[in-house]
């Protein structure tokens, strides 16, 4: 099992919370995001799994799909900061996952707080891409908080679909 370091919160939107009280990320903090957003992409399969529309099980996959591109946008990231390559903990050896669901419910109060929270990560990684000296990792930061967005119109997609 990978390990988080010291004073990381053990569960994935806790651990998220605790780097959005972050200006600037550290190779650590980025190391940590990465596996948040590997959890992200299997949080995303799994409410797909249980939607009966075919749409709106596309456009959750894609997001998590699109998670799992976050992580290796941050493993580009952590390379240009630290010149070390870093690779991804398995899904099983990813800390987060111990407290994955085996399901979920796409539900009105669920898709609001993914709404919420797609639109604060991409927020927070605006504020960490201006804090950022290097150009090329900004960027990649901007583009992940840019892809934030997106996963976040596409839940109210999904929101309308399921409501239809």
């Amino acid at each position: 099992m990978a390990s988080l370091p010291a004073g990381y919160p053990d569960q994935a939107f806790d651990a998220f919370a605790f780097l959005k009280s972050r200006t600037e990320l550290s190779v650590e903090d980025m190391q940590v995001l990465a596996m948040i957003e590997c959890f992200g992409e299997a949080f995303y399969l799994i409410l797909a799994e249980n939607v009966k529309n075919d749409e709106a099980r596309a456009l959750l996959t894609r997001n998590g799909n699109e998670e799992r591109g976050h992580a290796h946008r941050l493993l580009k990231a952590i390379k240009l900061k630290s010149g070390q390559d870093y690779a991804l903990p398995s899904n099983e050896e990813n800390p987060f996952f111990k407290f994955a669901p085996s399901e979920l419910k796409c539900d009105d109060d669920l898709m609001a707080a993914l709404m919420q929270g797609e639109a604060d990560g991409d927020l927070v990684y605006q504020v960490w891409a201006d804090a950022e000296s290097d150009p090329k990792v900004a960027e990649l930061l901007r583009q992940n908080g840019r892809e934030e967005t997106r996963h976040g119109e596409r839940v109210e997609q999904v929101k309308k679909l399921l409501a239809a």
